[in-house]
């Protein structure tokens, strides 16, 4: 069993995360990655979850337009493809060597007609000159059909499915527009279709306090799926700390001591290096065409004054991608001027957790 991280070490690795700024979309990082939100409708109301959702509106584009947009409070409605386009449009003028674009939502699947034009924009954009595009879809699975998961294949997207495990592990997940056994139903047609698909996938995991001890749990989950690779996450923006941040750090040391036994499941967290959620360095388009760091939407519900803190512009006015962007430094800065004390040790809460899964990362590795 590995020692745990003191907080004196946790304190400086998170300093050090703070000063190097976003590993993945930094401005010396090679990747610039635009996530776009397709619609704020989604099939479930997950606990964690603090996303603005909302049927209201659900399937008629957003006029996407500079005076329509709101910087104070969550927009209804769905990305029209003018706005989706124009933030392509945007990214490919970013001078790094590689992009990316992650639909996002809501539950992205239920405006597959967006997903369709978006894909087809973007991989024959001519801004694009040759350079690596990674394209991914966040999903909830509900919304898969053979001809789907095909199309998704041929187009070289990766899909991120959110499932919380099987069985009781998926209990934080809220079934809102239909009976809870046929979501049940669904997500495992949804696994077994993805496994018999040529789409690349991985299963994305998120555990809030209450299960912070499940971490080995989920990870038996993923290879009795027979999942690809796995990526394992902490709620933000609830109390974890204390007993609950001692044992996710404890399993997840489990888990990444237990890789030797499943040569077939890559788990995202063996590599260091992730931002230290709940900031990212990832900026989104929402719905509105507002461009703003995704914690201004991610903690709507729970921190809606960082919406405004976040935002850097709107498609409608962007001549370039650089610019749309903070450091998570400033992030931070932002954050502690924004929250009153208590929600502010909330957040370094998270912050800090995410430092300390940092140092487990590498001490395993080191040992290994």
């Amino acid at each position: 069993m590995i020692v745990l991280p003191s907080p004196e070490q946790v304190d400086r690795r998170l300093r050090q995360m703070l000063a190097t700024d976003s590993v993945q979309t930094g401005e010396n990082a090679v990747t610039d990655r635009l996530m776009l939100m397709l619609t704020r409708s989604c099939e479930l109301r997950c606990a964690y979850c603090f996303v603005g959702l909302t049927e209201v509106a659900y399937g008629q584009p957003h006029p996407g337009t500079v005076e329509a947009a709101s910087a104070d409070s969550a927009p209804v409605g769905d990305l029209a493809p003018e706005t989706a386009k124009r933030a392509i449009d945007l990214l490919m003028t970013s001078p790094k060597p590689r992009l990316a674009i992650q639909l996002f939502g809501g539950e992205p699947t239920r405006r597959w007609d967006l997903v369709t034009a978006i894909v087809a924009h973007a991989i024959g954009h001519r801004g694009r000159r040759g350079r690596e595009l990674a394209l991914q879809l966040t999903t909830n699975g509900l919304g898969f059909d053979v001809g789907r998961l095909d199309a998704l294949a041929r187009w070289g997207v990766t899909v991120q499915l959110s499932v919380d495990g099987v069985g009781p592990g998926n209990r934080f997940r809220r079934p809102h527009l239909l009976p809870a056994a046929e979501a049940d139903a669904r997500w495992a047609a949804a696994v077994a279709a993805l496994r018999a698909s040529g789409a690349r996938w991985f299963l994305n995991v998120t555990v809030p306090p209450a299960a912070a001890n499940e971490l080995p749990a989920r990870f038996a989950d993923a290879r009795t799926l027979g999942v690809p690779a796995l990526q394992l996450n902490y709620a933000t923006g609830v109390p974890f700390a204390g007993d609950a941040a001692e044992a996710y750090l404890r399993g997840l040391a489990v888990v990444l001591e237990d890789l030797a036994g499943a040569p077939d499941l890559r788990v995202f967290n063996r590599h260091p290096g992730a931002d230290p959620a709940p900031l990212c360095g990832d900026t989104l388009c929402d719905v509105d065409g507002t461009l703003l760091q995704i914690g201004g939407v991610f903690f709507e519900k729970r921190f809606p004054q960082l919406r405004r803190l976040y935002t850097h512009g709107h498609v409608g006015s962007a001549a370039r991608w650089e610019g749309n962007r903070a450091t998570l430094g400033e992030l931070w800065r932002r954050t502690k001027a924004a929250l009153p004390p208590e929600d502010t040790a909330l957040f370094l809460d998270g912050m800090r957790l995410g430092a300390a899964s940092d140092l487990v990362a590498r001490v395993v590795a080191a040992r290994a």
